[in-house]
């Protein structure tokens, strides 16, 4: 007989436990190996390691569970197996969820806490007889949190608040303890004027000066070897009734429509009432978060009795309600029919009276910008008049009786920009920029003022001023004078020349009727 010692790990998702080194007996005509213990997880799969050397024929592997309560230490049998009829059978509890792994090694597929304990595995060969071995299984335990005193808890802002937590079950014990609240770690030591314990030596965590921002979700957490266990309530702080926002002081008149509101918070969620004379009125409410209220009275169509104060309380039962108050006063101010004819008689009245001043003064302008016209144009029609007086009135007098086309109506006369000049060579000196411009008439027309030209028919007219519309200023059988742009047609230098050609010809075929004309 000899001595075989042996060291084995079983590895668990990301845990590994090595098993404490022991030594087993092991005969030399079987050579039966297994270790001292095995530890795994409560409901995890486990297998306990078992070998032989022989060269005989094995005949039996039984594995069976020892009663360590029994005074006999009774054995319960687990699994067996025969190797002759390659037959198995699991027992009790065990059926259906052990196997045999390899030549002698078993398999628990999922394990309870009634697991736990010394098994034993009894090996036999022909000839050799039976050799047996025993390992310990362990069950490892994560911890089980509880926390209160309750989910939720409520508590009022300006207390204190002890949280408690408890570990249980855990095997091995658990490494560390620590508090968190809505998923941010709690440093106990650094604000220890607000909180205390929440820790390995101290589980309870105690919260002073409870104010509104200490409500949230509280999480006890315990770490483990196997996993961590961990355990929440929520904490409700509750906080009196408080008006945020009111309808201010109002003055409307009758018929008018009114809304008062007052918003107000707390929890629990406030009631709000509106009231006058110590009488509740009607009114609406509506949540606008979890912890605001909007409370409104409406006026569709006030009256002159509506005029009073009227007071809003906000209350949930925590501490004393908040109370404010509104004015409102209604105004008799409708104006009576009189008064509103008279407006609109005034308005109208005024409305005509400023068209007709409208109406004067658009005329006395437009007659004023025509004796300016006239004026401006004085100094070229004295200078006609001036150097050809005599040829000027003979043609005006023998255009007399030519008429005008009764079909045309005449332009306005606009004001010329040009300065006054000494003749017509400097009016041409000015423009000494500019080609001539010509116009040849296609009507004639009959002078109504002094400083008029008389058009004839193929009349080759040098135009000064115009081309834009309207009247003209322009040289004709040597004087300077006004003539309707209407009655001509502009024509370009090359069109004057040849249209003077045929207007000498005429003018000398019929020369006995008409004076000689100025030429251009």
């Amino acid at each position: 007989m000899q001595f075989h010692c042996t060291a084995r790990g079983v590895s668990f998702g990301v845990l590994v436990f090595l098993t404490s080194v022991n030594c087993a007996f092991a005969q030399s005509a079987i050579g039966l190996t297994l270790p001292a213990s095995v530890n795994t997880v409560l409901g995890d799969p486990v297998t306990l390691p078992a070998t032989y050397d022989t060269s005989s024929n094995i005949v039996l592997v039984q594995w069976s569970k020892v009663d360590k309560t029994d005074p006999n230490l009774r054995r319960q049998p687990v699994f067996s197996y025969y190797p002759p009829s390659e037959s198995s059978k699991a027992y009790g509890d065990y059926e259906g969820r052990t196997e045999l792994v390899g030549s002698a090694s078993l398999n628990i597929k999922s394990t309870t806490e009634e697991d736990e304990g010394t098994f034993a595995l009894q090996v036999s060969a022909e000839g050799e007889g039976t050799q047996e071995g025993f390992v310990d299984l362990r069950i490892l335990r994560s911890p089980t949190v509880t926390v209160g005193p309750s989910n939720p808890y409520v508590i009022s802002v300006g207390r204190a608040v002890s949280l408690s937590c408890f570990v249980r079950n855990a095997k091995p014990n658990i490494t560390s303890l620590r508090w968190i609240k809505d998923g941010a770690p709690i440093d106990s030591e650094r604000f220890e004027a607000k909180y205390s314990g929440g820790n390995l030596q101290s589980p309870n965590l105690v919260i002073r000066h409870i104010t509104r921002s200490d409500a949230g979700i509280y999480t006890c957490t315990a770490d483990h070897v196997v996993r961590p266990g961990s355990a929440s309530l929520t904490l409700n702080v509750h906080y009196p009734a408080r008006i945020v926002s009111m309808s201010e002081s109002q003055q409307v008149a009758v018929a008018d429509h009114v809304t008062l509101q007052c918003i107000a918070e707390g929890n629990p969620p406030p009631n709000i009432t509106w009231a006058r004379n110590g009488r509740r009125l009607r009114s609406v409410t509506r949540s606008v978060s979890r912890d605001v209220r909007e409370c409104s009275m409406v006026f569709e169509n006030v009256g002159m009795n509506a005029t009073g104060t009227y007071v809003c309380t906000a209350d949930n039962n925590v501490d004393k309600s908040d109370v404010k108050s509104v004015m409102l006063t209604v105004d008799d101010s409708s104006p009576d029919v009189g008064s509103t004819v008279a407006i609109l008689v005034g308005a109208i009245a005024g409305g005509l009276w400023l068209l007709v001043c409208m109406g004067l003064t658009f005329y006395f302008l437009r007659r004023r910008r025509q004796r300016a016209e006239k004026k401006r144009f004085s100094f070229y029609c004295k200078m006609g008049r001036t150097s050809h007086g005599p040829l000027g009135d003979t043609v005006q007098q023998d255009m007399l009786d030519m008429g005008r086309h009764p079909d045309l109506q005449l332009p306005e006369k606009s004001t010329m920009p040009s300065a006054p000049m000494s003749g017509i060579e400097t009016l041409r000196r000015s423009k000494k920029l500019r080609e001539r411009r010509y116009a040849r008439a296609i009507y004639p027309y009959l002078t109504q003022e002094d400083n008029e030209l008389n058009l004839e028919i193929h009349d080759v007219i040098e135009v000064l001023e115009g081309e834009d519309g309207g009247w003209c200023l322009g040289y004709l059988r040597g004087r300077i004078g006004l003539f309707p742009s209407n009655y001509v047609r502009f024509i370009t230098a090359k069109e004057a020349a040849a249209a003077k050609h045929v207007r000498d010809k005429l003018e000398t075929m019929d020369s006995t009727h008409l004076p000689t004309k100025g030429s251009i």
